[in-house]
């Protein structure tokens, strides 16, 4: 450890944290699609992707509220509140997080037999890119819990996208937990959408559906989905109404589909789409163990097979990548075979590698393993714009940002690890 990246880190991390919160409850901007007759304003409790406003020329369009990478940003939420520096902050942090579930209930109560359709006031060349009205209008129960993301101002998403997402429910019912187990104040709207979370999972654990990176021909079976939904249940134990051993049993017994004797990595997706050890592994695997967060055992940081997945992935990336020349720790993309935008590193799974070191350390006592999380966030650091803003990836080639700008996912992850890094250090007694 130097005291020159602990003084990055730090400061990057409030920075991270003020960029992410300009995502929240973003009720000064507006987003008109001309194209589909929409004009909207995020609403309070909204998280959006990215606020940046594009029209996939050349960035993508990620002004929408996503299952996935609200909940995400609603657990760093829960961390900055529980160490908030005085009770303002706290409070606004926690106002954050009761707003988001006021929203997310508000989601859940929408109901797709009232959808009029919009193809009147679509322009004629945009609308083979609407949804089929009978998608909208069986939006409705487990169907609508399914669905990956909506827009901020609380309306149907109805564009065409890679549906159904199970991870969304089993993420939000992690931050709700996260949030008491920090110190957040139990209210009727918590309590009812953490059980309306677990019981979705409960009736649709280890099934087949889109997995992390959304791409469409993947309605299968994937590692982080399971991973999550088994970690909801896990943590979620004394919140469920009924015990929930059996979807616990019917998880584990998918996630173990997933290991590749032969290759010894664990594979993101099964029935296993890849022949070799290189084709198989995938970052998602690494977010799925942190963010599942089990405390031993298989599929946690305890599981040695968790470390030669990533081992896999640092050959892969260091092989792959013309960045990672030379470097103690590779940036890491998604998988060899990503070329969306380019297939670059990304900032959520390099990040998602330093963490999982810290939390070891945190878990073995070992200060040892702080040094190569350390080593994961100086990469972080040498591909971080001066200004600080994080986008989706980085070019394989040239380091420079790629595809959305300000990913409010990558802000989320920077404050989430160095809270594990600070964590790591105290529990050990390491130096900073």
């Amino acid at each position: 450890m130097t005291m020159e990246l602990s003084r990055w880190i730090e400061q990057q991390s409030r920075l991270s944290a003020e960029l992410m919160e300009r995502a929240i409850s973003a009720t000064h901007l507006q987003r008109v699609r001309a194209q589909f007759g929409q004009t909207i304003v995020p609403a309070p409790g909204s998280v959006l992707a990215s606020p940046s406003l594009a029209d996939w020329n050349p960035e993508p369009d990620y002004f929408f509220h996503w299952l996935r990478d609200s909940a995400i940003v609603m657990r760093a939420v829960a961390e900055l509140a529980a160490h908030a520096p005085d009770e303002p902050e706290r409070r606004r942090w926690i106002r954050h997080f009761e707003d988001f579930v006021g929203f997310s209930l508000r989601l859940a109560r929408l109901d797709g037999r009232d959808f009029e359709s919009p193809i009147e006031w679509t322009d004629p060349e945009f609308r083979k890119f609407l949804r089929p009205l009978d998608d909208m209008r069986a939006l409705t129960g487990d169907a609508l819990l399914g669905e990956p993301r909506f827009n901020p101002d609380g309306s149907f998403d109805i564009l065409r996208w890679s549906r159904p997402q199970y991870d969304g429910p089993a993420l939000r019912a992690l931050a709700c937990l996260k949030f008491l187990a920090t110190g957040g104040r139990a209210n009727a709207d918590i309590e009812a959408l953490l059980r309306l979370d677990l019981d979705f999972i409960v009736r649709h654990a280890g099934e087949t559906c889109i997995g992390p990176w959304e791409e469409a021909d993947e309605n299968t079976h994937h590692y982080y989905v399971a991973a999550v939904q088994l970690g909801a249940l896990v943590h979620g134990r004394a919140a469920m109404d009924a015990p929930a051993e059996a979807a616990e049993t019917r998880l584990r017994a998918v996630l173990e589909r997933h290991w590749s004797s032969e290759h010894a990595v664990y594979a993101a997706i099964w029935p296993f789409t890849g022949q070799g050890r290189a084709d198989l592994v995938d970052s998602a695997i690494l977010l799925g163990v942190l963010d599942a967060d089990l405390p031993d055992g298989p599929h946690s940081v305890s599981d040695p097979r968790v470390w030669q997945t990533l081992a896999g992935l640092e050959d892969v990336f260091s092989r792959e990548f013309p960045i990672n020349r030379g470097r103690a720790a590779p940036a890491l993309g998604r998988s060899r075979g990503d070329r969306y935008f380019g297939g670059g590193a990304w900032y959520v799974t390099t990040l998602a590698a330093a963490a999982l070191w810290y939390r070891r350390a945190s878990r073995d006592g070992d200060a040892r393993h702080i040094g190569r999380g350390d080593a994961f966030m100086a990469t972080v650091r040498d591909f971080t714009p001066a200004d600080g803003h994080l986008a989706e990836q980085v070019d394989r080639a040239s380091g420079m940002p790629a595809s959305a700008r300000d990913l409010t996912w990558s802000y989320a992850a920077f404050v989430s690890t160095a809270y594990l890094r600070d964590q790591a250090i105290r529990l050990t007694g390491a130096r900073r």
